[in-house]
C-alpha cells in the first residue's frame, strides 16, 4: 500500500520507480512483487531459477538484457533463489555486465532472533548466502533502516552502472512496505548514466605516461574487446578510433563493437588461430593498446598469444595500467577522450592494409593459421555438419577447440551438398544485416562465428570468459526483450546454439513464446557435445546426448497451432533458400527447422 504521507513512500515503490529512472523496462526473476507493475515496469516471470542442479535462466536473460540496454534488474528470493543465480551473477561480474540483483530475505526479527527458516541452512545464520554475494558483486548492501534506504538503494544502482558489474541490494520483507523519504526521486541527477570525472592527478599521471610510450613506439597498434567498454564508453571508443592512424584489432568478445569498415582495421586477433598475416602484424608490434581486452584461455587459443605486460597499455572499464603500472580513479570514457585528443591524425604511421584482409571472411572472420599435423578429414557423426575429427597432436590439448585453418567453399549451386562448417559460416555474413545482435553459444558457434564478417552497428555477444553451457537461450530471451523495450525495435536478435547446449536451456523458449518475442535461433546439431569430444573423449558416451524432435518444441511449451512452421535444413541450397525467404527473415513467425528421425542435421529455430 502506498503511504499517505506525501513526502514518503513505500521503499519498494521507491525501488522499482528508481529502476524505471535508470532506464530498466523489465524486470526479470521468479517471485513477483505487486510494486514491479503498478510502477510502470514489465515483469518478465522466468521458467524457474534452478535446473539440473545448476543453471539459472533469469540471471541469464537479466545477463542478455544488460547487454542490450546497458543496465537490467533481477529479482530472486534468498537461499534457493539466490544460489541459483550465483552463476549468472559471476558471470556478470567476470564479463562486466551491470545486473542489479534484488534479494528478498526474511524479516529483522527472523535475523535477530536466528531464527530456523525455510531457503537456510538450519542454523539461524541467515546472512551466510550474503556473504557469498560480495565475492561476486562490486558492492553488497543490506536495506536495514528507513533512514538509510533510499541512500543505499542510489548508491548501488550509481554503482552498478560506473562499474558496469552487478550489485546485490538484500531486503526484509518486513521493510517492502515501510515509509522512506521520497525526496531523492525527485531528482534523477544521481542515478544518470553518466560517468565520473577521473581523479585529476591520476588521470594526468597516465595519460602523460601513456602518450610518452606512444611517441616512443615504432610500431603500436591497438586491440579492443568489449568488456565494459559498449555502454558508458563506446562512444568515445568510436571517436578515439576514427582519430589514430594505427592499426586496429578486434579481440574475441571485440567482434560488432570494432567497425570493420575502419580504414585502419586489421582483422580478428585470437593468438595463434588468428590469419598468419593478422598474428605477425600483433606480434610484431612493440606497444599494444588494449582497451576493454581480457586475455582469457579461449580468446587467446589456450594462451598461444597472450601478449606481455611490458609491451601493453591497458584501458579497462574503472582503472588502467601503463606496462604494468596501475592507475586507479580513472575511467574508459575519459581515458579515450584525452588520449583521442592529444594523438590526433598522427603521420607517423602509415598502415597498408592488404584487400584481402580488409572486410569479408578474412578479416573480422580471419582464417586461423597454426601447425597441423596431418589430420584427416572426416566427418564425426551423420550430420548436415561436418567438422575435423581426428586429433592431431599440439603442444596444447586446448587448441583443438580453435577452428582449423580454411578456405571459403562455394556450394551455393550444388543441391546435394551437405552444410559444412568451412562453408556456413564465411557465408553467413552476407545473410546478416546492419544492426543485427547475434549470441553465439559455448561450443563449435562461438569458434564458428570467428570466420564469419559481422554487419555495421551489430551487437556480438559470447561468453569468451565465464563459458557457462546453455547461458545464451535465457540471454536470448533478456536480449530479445531489451530490444522490445528499446526504441529500435527493427534489431533482430539471433542465436547459434548447439544442440547439447540447448537441452541446458531450453525452458526459457517457453517464456521466449509466452512474451511472444521473435529471435531466430539456429540449432546446430552435432548430436553431444563436439568441443568436449575434440578437447577430450572423442568416442566417449559422456559426451552423447539423448536427440530430440525440435520440431515438436514450439507445441511442447504452449505455442498454438498456426502460430508456427518448421524448417528441416539439410543442404546449403535449403538454407540459402530459407535464408532469402521473407517470412524467416523478418521474424514474423515462430519457426522450426527440424530433422527427420533418422537423420540430425543443423536446423534454424525461429522465435
Amino acid at each position: 500500500m502506498m503511504s499517505k504521507n506525501p513526502e514518503t513512500v513505500d521503499l519498494c515503490d521507491y525501488l522499482c520507480t528508481r529502476l524505471k529512472q535508470i532506464g530498466i523496462q523489465s524486470v526479470h526473476g521468479v517471485p513477483a512483487l505487486d510494486y514491479v507493475e503498478k510502477c510502470g515496469l514489465n515483469w518478465i516471470g522466468n521458467c524457474n531459477e534452478l535446473n539440473a542442479a545448476k543453471w539459472n535462466y533469469p540471471g541469464y536473460a537479466a545477463d542478455g538484457y544488460a547487454r542490450i540496454n546497458g543496465i537490467s534488474a533481477l529479482m530472486t528470493v534468498m537461499g534457493v533463489g539466490e544460489l541459483s543465480a550465483f552463476n549468472a551473477i559471476a558471470g556478470a561480474f567476470a564479463e562486466f555486465v551491470p545486473v542489479i540483483h534484488i534479494v528478498g530475505k526474511p524479516s529483522r526479527q527472523a535475523h535477530k532472533n536466528r531464527l530456523c527458516v525455510h531457503h537456510s541452512l538450519g542454523d539461524g545464520d541467515l546472512n551466510v548466502f550474503e556473504e557469498m554475494s560480495r565475492k561476486v558483486s562490486c558492492l553488497t548492501v543490506n536495506i536495514d533502516s528507513p533512514e538509510t534506504a533510499a541512500s543505499l538503494i542510489d548508491e548501488a544502482i550509481r554503482t552498478c552502472w560506473i562499474q558496469s558489474r552487478p550489485v546485490s541490494i538484500y531486503i526484509p520483507c518486513d521493510m517492502y512496505q515501510i515509509p522512506i523519504p521520497c525526496q531523492r526521486l525527485r531528482s534523477q541527477s544521481a542515478l544518470g548514466r553518466d560517468m565520473p570525472p577521473d581523479d585529476v592527478h591520476a588521470h594526468e599521471r597516465l595519460v602523460d605516461a601513456a602518450m610518452r610510450e606512444i611517441r616512443l613506439a615504432a610500431n603500436p597498434v591497438i586491440l579492443v574487446g568489449s568488456y565494459g567498454i559498449h555502454h558508458g564508453a563506446k562512444a568515445e571508443l568510436d571517436d578515439f578510433l576514427s582519430k589514430v592512424d594505427f592499426p586496429v584489432f578486434a579481440a574475441s568478445s571485440g567482434l560488432g563493437i570494432v567497425d570493420s569498415r575502419l580504414p585502419r582495421f586489421v582483422g580478428l586477433y585470437v593468438g595463434s588461430c588468428s590469419n598468419l598475416k593478422t598474428r605477425e602484424k600483433m606480434e610484431s608490434a612493440d606497444l599494444v593498446i588494449c582497451i576493454g581486452n581480457i586475455q582469457s584461455d579461449l580468446s587467446t587459443s589456450g594462451f598461444n598469444g597472450v601478449l606481455q605486460s611490458a609491451k601493453l597499455i591497458e584501458i579497462e572499464r574503472t582503472k588502467a595500467r601503463v606496462k604494468g603500472q596501475a592507475f586507479e580513479g580513472i575511467y574508459a570514457n575519459n581515458v579515450l577522450k584525452a588520449l583521442a585528443g592529444r594523438i590526433g591524425r598522427s603521420t607517423k604511421e602509415s598502415v597498408c592494409v592488404d584487400a584481402s584482409h580488409h572486410g569479408g571472411p578474412s578479416s573480422v572472420g580471419a582464417h586461423p593459421q597454426r601447425p597441423m599435423s596431418s589430420p584427416k578429414n572426416t566427418t564425426l557423426f551423420k550430420s548436415g555438419l561436418q567438422i575435423l575429427t581426428s586429433l592431431p597432436d599440439y603442444v596444447n590439448p586446448l587448441s583443438y577447440i580453435w577452428p582449423k585453418p580454411t578456405k571459403h567453399v562455394e556450394y551455393a549451386s550444388e543441391k546435394s551438398a551437405p552444410i559444412t562448417h568451412d562453408w556456413f559460416w564465411p557465408s553467413l555474413g552476407k545473410w546478416l544485416r546492419t544492426g543485427d545482435i547475434i549470441l553465439t553459444e559455448t561450443g563449435t558457434s562461438s569458434f564458428g562465428i570467428w570466420n564469419t564478417t559481422l554487419p555495421p552497428d551489430s551487437i556480438f555477444i559470447a561468453q569468451y570468459l565465464w563459458s557457462s553451457i546453455g547461458y545464451t537461450v535465457g540471454a536470448c530471451q533478456g536480449t530479445a526483450q531489451a530490444v522490445r523495450d528499446s526504441a529500435n525495435t527493427e534489431r533482430r536478435t539471433i542465436l547459434f546454439i548447439g544442440d547439447g547446449s540447448l537441452q541446458c536451456g531450453c525452458q526459457e523458449l517457453s517464456t521466449i513464446i509466452r512474451q511472444g518475442l521473435t529471435p531466430i535461433i539456429f540449432v546446430i546439431c552435432n548430436n553431444g557435445y563436439t568441443v568436449e569430444r575434440l578437447i577430450h573423449g572423442e568416442k566417449q558416451i559422456y559426451n552423447d546426448i539423448q536427440p530430440w524432435n525440435h520440431r515438436l518444441l514450439p507445441a511442447v511449451f504452449g505455442a498454438a497451432p498456426g502460430t508456427y512452421q518448421t524448417h528441416r535444413v539439410e543442404t546449403t541450397a535449403e538454407l540459402e533458400a530459407l535464408w532469402r525467404s521473407a517470412t524467416f527473415t523478418d521474424c514474423s513467425v515462430l519457426q522450426v527447422s527440424p530433422p527427420d528421425e533418422d537423420y540430425w542435421t543443423m536446423q534454424a529455430i525461429e522465435t
